[in-house]
Protein backbone atom coordinates (compact mmCIF):
# COMPACT_ATOMS: atom_id res chain seq x y z
CA UNK A 1 0.00 0.00 0.00
CA UNK A 2 1.28 3.15 -1.23
CA UNK A 3 1.56 6.16 1.98
CA UNK A 4 -0.50 8.98 1.24
CA UNK A 5 2.46 11.67 1.14
CA UNK A 6 3.27 9.55 -2.12
CA UNK A 7 0.54 9.70 -3.76
CA UNK A 8 -0.33 13.18 -3.15
CA UNK A 9 0.84 15.56 -6.47
CA UNK A 10 3.23 18.74 -5.41
CA UNK A 11 1.67 21.43 -3.53
CA UNK A 12 -0.69 23.47 -5.80
CA UNK A 13 -0.63 21.09 -8.39
CA UNK A 14 -4.42 20.46 -9.60
CA UNK A 15 -4.73 16.41 -10.50
CA UNK A 16 -2.63 15.29 -13.18
CA UNK A 17 -0.75 17.77 -12.89
CA UNK A 18 3.55 17.25 -11.75
CA UNK A 19 5.11 19.84 -9.71
CA UNK A 20 9.30 20.38 -10.68
CA UNK A 21 12.25 21.81 -8.18
CA UNK A 22 14.69 24.05 -9.95
CA UNK A 23 18.00 25.36 -9.07
CA UNK A 24 17.52 28.43 -10.30
CA UNK A 25 15.13 30.71 -12.36
CA UNK A 26 14.99 30.93 -16.54
CA UNK A 27 16.07 34.70 -17.70
CA UNK A 28 14.03 34.34 -20.61
CA UNK A 29 10.67 32.48 -22.31
CA UNK A 30 11.77 33.76 -25.31
CA UNK A 31 13.11 30.40 -27.85
CA UNK A 32 15.78 33.17 -29.82
CA UNK A 33 17.28 35.07 -26.99
CA UNK A 34 17.70 32.21 -24.08
CA UNK A 35 21.12 31.01 -23.29
CA UNK A 36 20.98 29.91 -19.78
CA UNK A 37 19.84 25.64 -19.66
CA UNK A 38 16.18 26.71 -17.60
CA UNK A 39 15.58 29.11 -20.35
CA UNK A 40 16.00 26.51 -23.40
CA UNK A 41 14.78 23.63 -21.30
CA UNK A 42 11.51 25.44 -20.65
CA UNK A 43 11.16 27.30 -24.00
CA UNK A 44 11.18 23.71 -25.85
CA UNK A 45 8.14 22.92 -23.87
CA UNK A 46 6.36 26.41 -25.38
CA UNK A 47 7.88 26.35 -28.80
CA UNK A 48 8.27 23.92 -31.49
CA UNK A 49 11.30 24.52 -34.65
CA UNK A 50 11.60 23.88 -38.13
CA UNK A 51 13.56 21.16 -37.08
CA UNK A 52 14.27 19.31 -33.50
CA UNK A 53 17.03 17.40 -32.22
CA UNK A 54 16.51 13.37 -32.13
CA UNK A 55 17.83 11.29 -29.66
CA UNK A 56 21.12 10.86 -31.27
CA UNK A 57 21.24 14.94 -31.46
CA UNK A 58 20.50 14.67 -35.50
CA UNK A 59 18.00 17.07 -36.87
CA UNK A 60 14.37 15.59 -37.81
CA UNK A 61 11.16 16.80 -38.85
CA UNK A 62 9.29 19.17 -36.65
CA UNK A 63 7.02 22.15 -37.73
CA UNK A 64 8.45 21.39 -41.19
CA UNK A 65 7.29 18.17 -42.06
CA UNK A 66 10.03 17.58 -45.12
CA UNK A 67 12.70 19.59 -46.73
CA UNK A 68 14.94 19.44 -50.01
CA UNK A 69 18.50 20.95 -50.16
CA UNK A 70 19.40 21.94 -53.57
CA UNK A 71 23.40 22.13 -54.22
CA UNK A 72 24.22 22.31 -50.70
CA UNK A 73 22.87 26.72 -50.70
CA UNK A 74 19.29 26.09 -51.40
CA UNK A 75 16.71 24.69 -48.26
CA UNK A 76 12.83 24.78 -49.13
CA UNK A 77 10.92 23.57 -46.07
CA UNK A 78 7.33 22.34 -46.24
CA UNK A 79 5.25 23.26 -43.18
CA UNK A 80 2.76 20.89 -41.46
CA UNK A 81 -0.78 21.99 -41.82
CA UNK A 82 -3.24 22.83 -39.50
CA UNK A 83 -0.65 23.49 -36.60
CA UNK A 84 -1.56 26.48 -34.06
CA UNK A 85 -0.26 28.42 -31.97
CA UNK A 86 -1.76 28.50 -28.42
CA UNK A 87 -3.89 31.82 -29.28
CA UNK A 88 -5.64 29.66 -32.27
CA UNK A 89 -4.04 31.48 -34.93
CA UNK A 90 -2.66 28.93 -37.46
CA UNK A 91 1.02 28.48 -38.44
CA UNK A 92 2.07 29.98 -41.47
CA UNK A 93 5.13 30.14 -43.07
CA UNK A 94 5.44 34.04 -42.51
CA UNK A 95 5.73 33.40 -38.80
CA UNK A 96 8.76 31.16 -39.51
CA UNK A 97 10.34 33.81 -41.60
CA UNK A 98 9.63 36.60 -39.27
CA UNK A 99 11.40 34.35 -36.41
CA UNK A 100 14.08 33.96 -38.72
CA UNK A 101 14.78 37.68 -39.99
CA UNK A 102 14.55 38.65 -36.10
CA UNK A 103 16.77 36.38 -35.33
CA UNK A 104 19.29 37.61 -37.68
CA UNK A 105 18.49 41.43 -36.92
CA UNK A 106 21.36 42.54 -33.98
CA UNK A 107 18.90 44.44 -32.14
CA UNK A 108 17.32 41.79 -31.14
CA UNK A 109 21.05 40.14 -29.65
CA UNK A 110 20.07 36.81 -30.38
CA UNK A 111 22.66 34.37 -29.60
CA UNK A 112 21.27 32.20 -32.63
CA UNK A 113 22.19 34.66 -34.98
CA UNK A 114 25.70 34.03 -35.77
CA UNK A 115 24.39 30.50 -36.87
CA UNK A 116 21.96 32.22 -39.61
CA UNK A 117 24.71 34.39 -40.71
CA UNK A 118 25.61 32.71 -44.04
CA UNK A 119 21.59 32.76 -44.84
CA UNK A 120 21.16 35.59 -47.57
CA UNK A 121 17.67 35.23 -48.27
CA UNK A 122 14.55 33.79 -46.51
CA UNK A 123 11.30 34.25 -48.89
CA UNK A 124 7.96 32.59 -48.32
CA UNK A 125 6.79 30.94 -51.12
CA UNK A 126 3.34 30.20 -50.26
CA UNK A 127 1.27 29.68 -47.14
CA UNK A 128 3.09 26.32 -45.96
CA UNK A 129 6.32 26.43 -47.65
CA UNK A 130 9.46 28.78 -47.70
CA UNK A 131 12.62 29.13 -48.96
CA UNK A 132 16.16 29.99 -47.76
CA UNK A 133 19.28 30.66 -49.99
CA UNK A 134 23.14 30.47 -48.19
CA UNK A 135 26.07 32.45 -49.33
CA UNK A 136 27.95 29.31 -48.96
CA UNK A 137 27.29 25.69 -47.64
CA UNK A 138 26.60 25.95 -43.42
CA UNK A 139 26.74 22.20 -42.45
CA UNK A 140 25.06 23.12 -38.79
CA UNK A 141 21.96 25.20 -40.72
CA UNK A 142 19.26 22.10 -39.97
CA UNK A 143 20.50 21.64 -36.33
CA UNK A 144 20.10 25.41 -35.91
CA UNK A 145 16.80 25.67 -37.34
CA UNK A 146 15.72 23.66 -34.24
CA UNK A 147 14.79 27.36 -32.76
CA UNK A 148 11.42 28.05 -31.43
CA UNK A 149 9.39 29.64 -33.94
CA UNK A 150 7.23 32.78 -32.79
CA UNK A 151 4.19 33.98 -34.26
CA UNK A 152 4.41 36.88 -36.40
CA UNK A 153 3.16 40.23 -34.92
CA UNK A 154 -0.27 41.64 -36.56
CA UNK A 155 0.20 45.23 -35.01
CA UNK A 156 4.12 45.68 -35.11
CA UNK A 157 5.26 45.00 -31.33
CA UNK A 158 7.50 42.00 -31.23
CA UNK A 159 6.07 38.23 -31.28
CA UNK A 160 7.25 35.63 -28.50
CA UNK A 161 7.99 36.18 -25.29
CA UNK A 162 9.36 39.81 -25.27
CA UNK A 163 7.48 41.82 -23.39
CA UNK A 164 3.94 39.89 -23.56
CA UNK A 165 2.68 36.03 -22.86
CA UNK A 166 5.05 33.58 -24.95
CA UNK A 167 3.02 32.31 -27.49
CA UNK A 168 3.79 29.15 -29.42
CA UNK A 169 3.08 25.55 -31.03
CA UNK A 170 4.98 23.65 -28.20
CA UNK A 171 3.08 20.85 -25.98
CA UNK A 172 2.46 23.42 -22.93
CA UNK A 173 0.74 26.65 -23.36
CA UNK A 174 2.24 29.42 -20.43
CA UNK A 175 -0.18 29.94 -17.55
CA UNK A 176 1.04 31.66 -15.24
CA UNK A 177 4.83 33.37 -14.51
CA UNK A 178 5.81 34.76 -11.47
CA UNK A 179 9.66 35.96 -12.06
CA UNK A 180 12.48 34.24 -10.06
CA UNK A 181 9.53 31.80 -8.07
CA UNK A 182 7.75 29.87 -10.26
CA UNK A 183 6.35 29.00 -13.79
CA UNK A 184 3.04 27.35 -14.13
CA UNK A 185 2.10 25.80 -18.05
CA UNK A 186 -0.76 24.02 -19.36
CA UNK A 187 -1.27 21.07 -21.59
CA UNK A 188 -1.75 22.48 -25.51
CA UNK A 189 -4.92 20.05 -26.22
CA UNK A 190 -4.19 21.55 -29.81
CA UNK A 191 -0.77 20.50 -30.26
CA UNK A 192 -0.23 18.81 -33.97
CA UNK A 193 1.39 15.49 -32.44
CA UNK A 194 -1.47 15.19 -29.53
CA UNK A 195 -1.54 16.91 -26.21
CA UNK A 196 0.64 15.93 -23.89
CA UNK A 197 -0.63 12.97 -20.81
CA UNK A 198 0.17 15.65 -17.77
CA UNK A 199 -2.32 18.31 -17.11
CA UNK A 200 0.12 20.78 -15.88
CA UNK A 201 3.61 21.57 -15.01
CA UNK A 202 3.91 23.61 -12.25
CA UNK A 203 8.20 24.42 -11.76
CA UNK A 204 9.23 26.26 -8.92
CA UNK A 205 12.27 27.66 -8.04
CA UNK A 206 13.87 26.45 -5.19
CA UNK A 207 17.74 27.32 -4.82
CA UNK A 208 18.87 25.51 -1.53
CA UNK A 209 19.37 21.77 -2.68
CA UNK A 210 18.44 20.84 1.02
CA UNK A 211 15.62 22.22 0.69
CA UNK A 212 14.56 20.54 -3.07
CA UNK A 213 15.24 17.40 -1.23
CA UNK A 214 13.08 18.01 1.74
CA UNK A 215 9.93 19.59 -0.03
CA UNK A 216 10.51 15.73 -2.15
CA UNK A 217 10.67 14.24 1.01
CA UNK A 218 7.28 16.17 1.87
CA UNK A 219 5.62 15.29 -0.92
CA UNK A 220 5.22 18.62 -2.13
CA UNK A 221 7.67 18.17 -5.48
CA UNK A 222 7.13 15.43 -7.69
CA UNK A 223 10.68 15.59 -9.33
CA UNK A 224 13.79 16.63 -8.90
CA UNK A 225 15.50 16.75 -12.29
CA UNK A 226 19.05 16.59 -11.02
CA UNK A 227 21.07 19.95 -9.49
CA UNK A 228 21.43 18.19 -6.14
CA UNK A 229 25.15 18.11 -4.65
CA UNK A 230 26.11 14.27 -4.96
CA UNK A 231 26.60 13.86 -1.15
CA UNK A 232 22.81 14.21 -1.29
CA UNK A 233 22.09 11.19 -3.38
CA UNK A 234 22.49 8.53 -0.28
CA UNK A 235 19.83 10.27 0.92
CA UNK A 236 17.44 10.60 -2.38
CA UNK A 237 17.94 7.25 -3.05
CA UNK A 238 16.26 5.87 0.95
CA UNK A 239 12.75 7.76 0.29
CA UNK A 240 10.39 5.40 -0.05
CA UNK A 241 8.08 5.70 -3.01
CA UNK A 242 11.13 7.85 -5.15
CA UNK A 243 13.00 6.24 -7.65
CA UNK A 244 16.21 7.42 -8.97
CA UNK A 245 17.49 7.62 -12.84
CA UNK A 246 20.75 8.03 -13.68
CA UNK A 247 21.89 8.00 -17.36
CA UNK A 248 24.60 9.60 -19.82
CA UNK A 249 24.56 13.06 -19.84
CA UNK A 250 26.47 15.77 -23.14
CA UNK A 251 26.91 18.19 -20.28
CA UNK A 252 30.12 19.43 -19.42
CA UNK A 253 31.75 21.32 -16.25
CA UNK A 254 34.99 23.57 -16.64
CA UNK A 255 36.17 26.47 -15.24
CA UNK A 256 36.33 29.72 -17.74
CA UNK A 257 39.23 32.34 -17.31
CA UNK A 258 38.72 35.43 -18.49
CA UNK A 259 41.95 35.98 -20.81
CA UNK A 260 41.16 39.88 -20.82
CA UNK A 261 43.28 39.75 -17.60
CA UNK A 262 46.84 39.98 -17.58
CA UNK A 263 47.61 37.27 -15.32
CA UNK A 264 45.41 34.60 -17.09
CA UNK A 265 45.96 35.55 -20.58
CA UNK A 266 49.58 33.81 -19.94
CA UNK A 267 48.93 30.46 -21.05
CA UNK A 268 51.65 29.01 -19.02
CA UNK A 269 49.64 30.14 -16.02
CA UNK A 270 46.69 28.85 -16.66
CA UNK A 271 48.50 25.39 -17.90
CA UNK A 272 50.22 25.71 -14.17
CA UNK A 273 46.32 25.83 -12.89
CA UNK A 274 45.65 22.69 -14.35
CA UNK A 275 48.59 21.01 -13.40
CA UNK A 276 47.30 22.27 -9.51
CA UNK A 277 43.60 20.49 -9.46
CA UNK A 278 43.18 17.13 -8.70
CA UNK A 279 40.61 16.52 -11.51
CA UNK A 280 40.56 12.82 -10.44
CA UNK A 281 39.64 13.79 -7.21
CA UNK A 282 37.44 15.81 -8.22
CA UNK A 283 35.17 13.66 -9.68
CA UNK A 284 35.69 10.73 -7.17
CA UNK A 285 35.48 12.92 -3.73
CA UNK A 286 33.27 16.07 -4.84
CA UNK A 287 30.98 14.36 -7.49
CA UNK A 288 31.15 11.21 -5.69
CA UNK A 289 32.11 8.90 -8.82
CA UNK A 290 29.01 10.22 -10.74
CA UNK A 291 30.76 12.01 -13.26
CA UNK A 292 34.46 11.12 -15.80
CA UNK A 293 36.89 13.40 -16.18
CA UNK A 294 36.78 15.80 -18.99
CA UNK A 295 39.58 16.14 -22.20
CA UNK A 296 37.47 18.74 -23.77
CA UNK A 297 34.32 19.71 -24.18
CA UNK A 298 32.52 16.88 -26.22
CA UNK A 299 31.85 14.14 -24.30
CA UNK A 300 33.61 10.87 -25.42
CA UNK A 301 30.37 8.97 -27.00
CA UNK A 302 30.14 11.95 -29.39
CA UNK A 303 30.92 11.68 -32.96
CA UNK A 304 33.40 14.33 -33.00
CA UNK A 305 35.06 13.59 -30.08
CA UNK A 306 38.65 13.93 -30.19
CA UNK A 307 40.46 12.15 -27.01
CA UNK A 308 44.26 12.68 -28.49
CA UNK A 309 44.90 15.41 -26.86
CA UNK A 310 47.16 17.42 -24.24
CA UNK A 311 46.39 16.08 -21.03
CA UNK A 312 47.28 17.68 -17.11
CA UNK A 313 47.40 15.14 -14.41
CA UNK A 314 48.31 16.67 -11.08
CA UNK A 315 51.47 17.32 -10.87
CA UNK A 316 51.78 20.33 -8.12
CA UNK A 317 55.77 20.57 -8.92
CA UNK A 318 55.56 21.17 -12.29
CA UNK A 319 53.05 23.81 -11.68
CA UNK A 320 55.00 25.89 -9.52
CA UNK A 321 57.53 25.64 -12.22
CA UNK A 322 55.42 27.00 -14.89
CA UNK A 323 54.63 30.08 -12.21
CA UNK A 324 58.22 30.98 -11.22
CA UNK A 325 58.77 30.51 -15.88
CA UNK A 326 56.26 33.12 -15.89
CA UNK A 327 57.47 36.00 -13.70
CA UNK A 328 55.20 35.08 -10.75
CA UNK A 329 58.03 33.53 -7.81
CA UNK A 330 56.41 33.51 -4.32
CA UNK A 331 56.85 36.28 -2.08
CA UNK A 332 58.26 36.09 1.39
CA UNK A 333 54.46 35.29 2.29
CA UNK A 334 54.40 32.66 -0.22
CA UNK A 335 52.06 34.47 -2.49
CA UNK A 336 52.20 34.53 -6.20
CA UNK A 337 48.99 36.61 -6.80
CA UNK A 338 45.34 35.75 -5.96
CA UNK A 339 42.72 34.72 -7.70
CA UNK A 340 38.47 35.67 -7.58
CA UNK A 341 36.44 32.80 -8.21
CA UNK A 342 33.15 33.28 -8.46
CA UNK A 343 30.29 31.49 -7.84
CA UNK A 344 26.62 30.59 -7.81
CA UNK A 345 25.07 30.34 -4.14
CA UNK A 346 24.62 26.57 -4.71
CA UNK A 347 26.00 24.00 -2.86
CA UNK A 348 27.91 22.59 -5.75
CA UNK A 349 29.51 25.42 -7.03
CA UNK A 350 30.78 27.12 -3.39
CA UNK A 351 32.01 23.24 -2.52
CA UNK A 352 34.00 23.68 -5.56
CA UNK A 353 34.88 26.88 -4.63
CA UNK A 354 36.69 26.06 -1.65
CA UNK A 355 38.91 23.13 -3.32
CA UNK A 356 40.25 26.21 -5.65
CA UNK A 357 40.92 27.55 -2.69
CA UNK A 358 43.02 24.15 -1.23
CA UNK A 359 44.46 23.20 -4.21
CA UNK A 360 45.60 26.56 -5.82
CA UNK A 361 46.30 27.50 -2.19
CA UNK A 362 49.29 24.64 -2.37
CA UNK A 363 50.97 26.47 -5.44
CA UNK A 364 50.67 29.93 -3.75
CA UNK A 365 47.41 31.35 -5.42
CA UNK A 366 44.90 32.02 -2.54
CA UNK A 367 41.65 31.88 -4.09
CA UNK A 368 38.51 34.51 -3.09
CA UNK A 369 35.26 32.77 -3.67
CA UNK A 370 32.24 35.40 -4.43
CA UNK A 371 29.25 34.32 -4.76
CA UNK A 372 25.88 35.58 -6.39
CA UNK A 373 22.66 34.73 -6.80
CA UNK A 374 22.53 32.81 -10.50
CA UNK A 375 20.65 35.95 -12.49
CA UNK A 376 23.73 38.31 -11.08
CA UNK A 377 26.16 35.54 -11.57
CA UNK A 378 25.59 34.89 -15.31
CA UNK A 379 24.91 38.71 -15.75
CA UNK A 380 28.88 38.91 -14.56
CA UNK A 381 29.75 35.98 -16.71
CA UNK A 382 27.89 37.81 -20.07
CA UNK A 383 29.88 41.15 -19.63
CA UNK A 384 32.81 39.85 -18.51
CA UNK A 385 32.83 40.61 -15.13
CA UNK A 386 35.34 37.80 -13.96
CA UNK A 387 38.91 36.38 -13.33
CA UNK A 388 37.54 32.48 -13.15
CA UNK A 389 34.37 30.74 -12.55
CA UNK A 390 32.68 27.59 -13.07
CA UNK A 391 30.15 26.85 -15.70
CA UNK A 392 28.38 23.82 -17.42
CA UNK A 393 27.80 23.38 -20.96
CA UNK A 394 24.16 21.57 -21.41
CA UNK A 395 23.57 19.56 -24.79
CA UNK A 396 26.16 20.71 -27.07
CA UNK A 397 25.04 18.27 -30.36
CA UNK A 398 26.36 20.05 -33.22
CA UNK A 399 29.95 21.04 -33.19
CA UNK A 400 29.19 24.00 -34.90
CA UNK A 401 28.87 25.28 -31.36
CA UNK A 402 32.32 25.74 -30.79
CA UNK A 403 32.26 27.97 -32.94
CA UNK A 404 29.88 30.20 -30.72
CA UNK A 405 31.82 29.23 -28.07
CA UNK A 406 35.54 30.03 -28.94
CA UNK A 407 35.68 32.07 -32.37
CA UNK A 408 37.02 35.84 -32.12
CA UNK A 409 33.81 36.88 -34.12
CA UNK A 410 31.86 35.21 -31.11
CA UNK A 411 32.53 37.59 -28.19
CA UNK A 412 29.60 39.42 -26.73
CA UNK A 413 26.84 40.23 -27.91
CA UNK A 414 27.88 38.27 -30.76
CA UNK A 415 28.29 34.60 -29.25
CA UNK A 416 29.61 33.22 -26.11
CA UNK A 417 33.15 33.29 -26.07
CA UNK A 418 32.98 35.45 -22.67
CA UNK A 419 36.53 34.72 -21.82
CA UNK A 420 37.46 36.74 -25.33
CA UNK A 421 39.65 33.44 -26.64
CA UNK A 422 41.15 34.43 -29.89
CA UNK A 423 43.31 32.32 -32.04
CA UNK A 424 43.48 32.71 -35.99
CA UNK A 425 43.38 29.10 -36.62
CA UNK A 426 40.82 28.31 -34.51
CA UNK A 427 38.73 30.80 -36.34
CA UNK A 428 39.90 29.15 -39.91
CA UNK A 429 39.01 25.69 -38.75
CA UNK A 430 35.66 26.78 -36.93
CA UNK A 431 34.76 28.54 -40.49
CA UNK A 432 35.95 25.04 -42.64
CA UNK A 433 33.93 23.30 -40.22
CA UNK A 434 30.42 25.38 -40.87
CA UNK A 435 31.41 25.27 -45.30
CA UNK A 436 32.28 21.44 -45.00
CA UNK A 437 29.25 19.15 -45.37
CA UNK A 438 30.73 15.90 -44.89
CA UNK A 439 31.20 14.39 -41.07
CA UNK A 440 34.27 12.58 -41.74
CA UNK A 441 36.15 15.76 -43.24
CA UNK A 442 34.19 17.97 -40.36
CA UNK A 443 35.64 15.37 -37.88
CA UNK A 444 38.90 16.15 -38.60
CA UNK A 445 38.61 19.22 -38.31
CA UNK A 446 36.77 19.53 -35.15
CA UNK A 447 39.48 17.20 -33.70
CA UNK A 448 42.28 19.57 -34.36
CA UNK A 449 40.46 22.12 -32.82
CA UNK A 450 40.18 20.03 -29.77
CA UNK A 451 43.98 19.58 -29.67
CA UNK A 452 44.15 23.59 -29.82
CA UNK A 453 42.17 24.16 -27.24
CA UNK A 454 43.80 21.95 -24.69
CA UNK A 455 47.17 23.25 -25.60
CA UNK A 456 45.78 26.66 -25.23
CA UNK A 457 43.54 26.54 -22.28
CA UNK A 458 40.86 28.81 -22.46
CA UNK A 459 38.62 26.33 -20.08
CA UNK A 460 40.17 23.49 -18.03
CA UNK A 461 37.33 20.57 -18.67
CA UNK A 462 36.50 19.25 -15.25
CA UNK A 463 33.83 16.44 -15.66
CA UNK A 464 31.11 14.97 -17.90
CA UNK A 465 28.06 14.58 -15.18
CA UNK A 466 26.25 11.73 -14.90
CA UNK A 467 22.88 12.56 -15.31
CA UNK A 468 20.08 11.79 -12.28
CA UNK A 469 16.46 12.82 -11.71
CA UNK A 470 14.55 12.01 -8.40
CA UNK A 471 11.08 11.38 -9.03
CA UNK A 472 7.68 9.77 -7.39
CA UNK A 473 7.80 6.55 -7.95
CA UNK A 474 4.64 6.10 -9.39
CA UNK A 475 5.40 8.44 -12.59
CA UNK A 476 5.45 6.59 -15.29
CA UNK A 477 7.24 6.97 -19.06
CA UNK A 478 9.83 9.67 -17.93
CA UNK A 479 12.94 9.29 -19.87
CA UNK A 480 16.21 10.62 -18.97
CA UNK A 481 17.97 12.89 -21.98
CA UNK A 482 21.94 13.03 -22.10
CA UNK A 483 21.00 16.84 -22.54
CA UNK A 484 19.09 16.88 -19.36
CA UNK A 485 15.83 18.44 -21.19
CA UNK A 486 12.42 18.80 -20.45
CA UNK A 487 10.70 17.20 -23.72
CA UNK A 488 10.54 13.73 -21.89
CA UNK A 489 7.74 15.66 -19.53
CA UNK A 490 5.34 15.08 -22.95
CA UNK A 491 5.26 11.89 -22.39
CA UNK A 492 5.44 11.15 -18.42
CA UNK A 493 2.01 10.26 -17.03
CA UNK A 494 0.80 9.16 -13.18
CA UNK A 495 -0.12 5.65 -13.11
CA UNK A 496 -3.55 5.13 -12.77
Amino acid sequence: MVAASACARGQGTEEGGLTVALESAPATLDPRVATDAVSVHLSALLFNGLTRLDAQAEPAPDLAERWEVTGGREYRFTLRRGVRFHDGRELTAEDVVFTLRSIQDPALGSPLRGALEPVETIEVLDRHTLRLRLRSPHAPLLAALAAGVVPRPAGGADGGATGGVPVGTGPFRLARHVPREEVELRAFPGHFAGPPRLTSLRFRVIPDATTRLLELRKGTVDLLPGGLPPELLPAVRSLPHVQVLTGPSSNTTYLAFNLRDPILRDRRVRAALAYALDRDGLVAHLMQGLAEPATGILPPRHWAYRGEVARYPHDPARAKALLDAAGYPPGRDGVRFPLTFKATTGELSRALGEILQEQLGGVGIPVRIVSHEWGTFFADIRSGNFQVAALTWVGIADPDYLHYIFHSGSVPPHGANRGAYRNPEVDRLLDAGRATPEREKRRVLYGRVQEILAEDLPYIFLWHEVRFAALKADLRDFRLLPAGDFTALREARWAR
